[in-house]
């Protein structure tokens, strides 16, 4: 059965059903004897699978559900990661890596950490107000502004990506923030690529009936770190041409196809053209932790303050897994992602053209070791963010001394708001002075 709107409000209403009792809910390729089959399933991920007999008539999961005329069988999986077989992919897959069993050779620093200039997709970024690094995934359209906008993550782009009315979110604002390339802690003159423009805040699991569906964000650029005939390329990526983004039927046919994909990211650099190939796993509602609040202000001695975290639930995404030409059939491999790589693009080779298909934001792990990568559609991306692809159309560029600002004076639950035919876009919240 293809991946149609019926399964996908059917995966909403049991995410909805099961709350934070499971991991996370997909559409995918079933599981037996620990190795991935191509039998199209419903997913349940727990944290501890239990015998039957300790399970009440209400816990236990059926063995198949109805969607319309089809019935789908059901998958259930121990663990905080699916699939439970896997293994490492050859050497040459782990070149960023430390550890020896992965590389034995010594790690070796993709060059997604250098500076890039001129600025291209899949090179490593950060806000200098915060400690993290990210990768912006590529470059796209404002369509509200007709303007090049780098595109990354919003908990990339700020440390509390949360609606400034969630509660214990704490006080932090993200308008006018610089964006460096690569991570620094100074040199905002020299390395700035950027300001924050506008991301989508996020809502916790307090109420899964929210849909949710992107974790995004847009910096907008400086021109002069802009060539136009280069920024549409990938760091370490061979591809030459402007990739479109994907419609949602190519989106909801992967599970059909055996495509390949690819992606670039700060920490395990460019990933899928070499013997390991990245692939499709499932349509997946997951459950991820996110940095909610900063119960204690900053301080000399601790001046990013202390972080706590809030699980966040975004569905309808792309799950993707490594694999190569070595590894045992049925199994996967470590590292499709990693930590720092949020924010990176996904592409897809569909029917011989090379198409952005999602926005990779995180992953699942097993002993501390990745094993899934997660990324939110690009198809959602393009609507909740207002972007397009950047194929070589005339654009515009943001002025970033002339920044406009609309304060409310509470902690607002609107993403956005017009005022006077003008929008404004949910920058966080800050102290009154």
């Amino acid at each position: 059965m293809s991946y149609t709107q019926e399964i996908k409000d059917k995966l909403n209403e049991l995410t909805i059903e099961m709350g934070d009792k499971c991991n996370s809910i997909g559409y995918g390729y079933k599981e037996k004897n620990g190795k991935i089959t191509k039998e199209k399933s419903f997913v349940f991920m727990f944290e501890k699978k239990k015998p039957l007999s300790e399970l009440s008539d209400e816990e236990i999961i059926p063995s198949s559900i109805i969607v319309g005329d089809t019935e789908i069988t059901t998958d259930v999986i121990e663990g905080t990661v699916s699939p439970t077989s896997y293994e490492a992919c050859p050497s040459s897959f782990y070149l960023w890596s430390t550890d020896t069993e992965l590389n034995p050779d010594g790690a070796t620093t993709p060059t997604n950490q250098s500076k890039i200039r001129p600025l291209k997709g899949g090179v490593e970024i950060n806000n200098q107000r915060t400690p993290f690094a990210g990768t912006l995934g590529f470059i796209a359209v404002d369509n509200q502004t007709n303007s090049l906008v780098g595109v990354t993550n919003a908990h990339v782009m700020c440390d509390i990506p949360f609606i400034a009315s969630e509660p214990g979110r704490g006080v932090v604002e993200l308008f006018n923030d610089n964006i460096s390339q690569p991570f620094q802690s100074s040199n905002i003159t020299t390395d700035r690529i950027g300001k924050t423009k506008r991301y989508v805040p996020l809502y916790s699991n307090a109420n899964y009936s929210i849909n949710q569906y992107v974790d995004g964000a847009l910096v907008a650029l400086d021109e002069d770190e802009i060539d136009l005939n280069e920024c549409y390329k990938f760091e370490g990526l061979s591809f030459t041409t402007a990739p479109p983004f994907a419609t949602t039927e190519e989106i909801d046919d992967l599970i059909n196809n055996n495509w390949d994909f690819f992606s670039a990211g700060r920490t395990t650099g460019a990933k899928g053209e070499g013997e390991t190939k990245l692939k499709f796993l499932g349509y997946y509602n997951v459950g991820v932790p996110y940095i909610l609040s900063i119960p204690e202000l900053p301080s000399p001695s601790n001046p990013f303050g202390t972080f706590i975290d809030r699980s966040v639930s975004i569905k309808d995404t792309i799950a993707y897994i490594a694999s190569a030409s070595t590894t045992t059939s049925g199994n996967v491999c470590f590292y499709p992602i990693n930590s720092g790589d949020s924010g990176s693009a996904l592409l897809a080779e569909i029917n011989g053209q090379l198409k952005i298909i999602g926005l990779c934001f995180a992953g699942s792990s097993v002993n501390g070791q990745k094993v899934i990568g997660y990324a939110c559609r690009i198809d959602k991306v393009a609507e909740i963010l207002n972007i397009s692809a950047f194929t070589g159309q005339t654009v515009n560029f943001t002025d970033l001394n002339d920044p406009r600002t609309y304060i409310v004076n509470s902690l607002s639950s609107e993403s956005a708001t017009t005022i006077n035919g003008i929008t404004y876009h949910h920058m966080g919240s800050f102290y009154p002075v």
